[in-house]
């Protein structure tokens, strides 16, 4: 087996970003919207290390991904700023409703995520030109 080069692996990495989506999808369908709100966090996670590590940018942590992405992608415009306010959004979300103590997050929300989800994980494909 060859060793995965770097269009491989962003490659992958935007196969796992479809794949989180459609979890995200059956989770919704089933009602559990904090589950869902986890892959489309995810979705979009992936995405985003697609995006950076086209340009050999390497995090180890979440915040790391949303402080390159908006040093790299977003104040430079190549990102809007309701993609990176987006991604803020979605990774607090995310959080809440892996570790908090709350409910079931709102259907709306998740909803509401699921579109904004696409419409990032396409805008990066598009920079990615895949």
């Amino acid at each position: 087996m060859k060793t995965p080069d770097k269009e491989d692996i962003i490659k992958i990495r935007l196969r796992r970003a479809r794949k989180s989506l459609l979890e995200a999808k059956a989770m919704y369908e089933n009602d559990f919207n904090n589950a869902a709100l986890n892959r489309l966090y995810y979705a979009c996670f992936y995405s985003a290390t697609a995006l950076l590590f086209k340009k050999d940018i390497l995090t180890k942590t979440h915040a790391g991904v949303k402080q390159m992405l908006g040093l790299h992608y977003i104040n430079p415009g190549i990102l809007s700023e309701e993609m990176g306010e987006f991604y803020s959004n979605i990774l607090y979300s995310r959080q809440n409703a892996d570790y908090d103590d709350i409910e079931e997050s709102e259907t709306e929300l998740v909803k509401e995520y699921t579109t904004l989800a696409k419409q990032f994980i396409d805008t990066e494909q598009n920079i990615l030109e895949l």
